[in-house]
């Protein structure tokens, strides 16, 4: 039951590093400075949250959108 609740946290944590990396996108392409910095700061949390093994899992897709957020 541990894993299975272990799995479900690390999908719930690549969904929101997916949702926030997008959110981050579009506040530099909105040119806002601060909410840019603000997201820039949540996605390097969640990413910290991720554990090793989840972060194999990520897509190129992912790892492009997070590149972009200069992160990786």
């Amino acid at each position: 039951m541990e894993t299975l609740k272990s799995d479900d946290r690390e999908t719930e944590l690549i969904a929101l590093a997916r949702l926030v990396a997008y959110a981050l996108e579009s506040s530099r392409s909105l040119e806002a400075e601060v909410v840019e910095f603000c997201l820039d700061k949540a996605l390097h949390a969640v990413l910290d949250q991720i554990g090793d093994r989840t972060r194999a899992a990520l897509t190129s897709s992912d790892i492009m959108l997070m590149n972009r957020s200069a992160l990786c």
